[in-house]
């Protein structure tokens, strides 16, 4: 298991949600969210945002080559969900492993934290 920080998690479905912590197994598919209220052990801080996408809809993006400004969640002007319950966050991967389906954490980074948006040098990559 790995576990990764940062400054914002987006869940699509939900929106921002500050300082969470997103938890991997081996395969690098999202198991766990939870706060992170304190400097814990074992767990990397990384700059940015991470996303997190079904595999689908990561390949889809992969696919098409799409300028990341134009990705589809990023045009959505989701809300910044500071205080989502854990339980909240528990109910959504649960739904996604009901339905067979694996969410991955990239990294977007550098990200404009005013507007929300990537900015003109982000990159992305998947985070193992």
């Amino acid at each position: 298991m790995k576990r990764f920080a940062s400054h914002y998690l987006l869940i699509p479905d939900i929106g921002f949600i500050k300082q969470q912590v997103v938890e991997i197994n081996d395969e690098g598919i999202v198991q766990n969210i939870f706060p992170l209220t304190e400097e814990i052990e074992s767990v990397e801080w990384m700059p940015g945002v991470i996303v997190l996408f079904p595999v689908s809809r990561m390949e889809e993006i992969e696919n098409t080559g799409m300028n990341l400004k134009n990705i589809p969640v990023f045009q959505l002007n989701l809300p910044v969900a500071a205080n989502q319950p854990s339980h909240c966050l528990g109910k959504f991967l649960d739904e996604f492993q009901r339905r067979g389906e694996a969410l991955l954490p990239y990294l977007f980074y550098p990200f404009d934290f005013i507007s929300m948006q990537p900015v003109d040098g982000t990159r992305h990559r998947l985070l193992r």
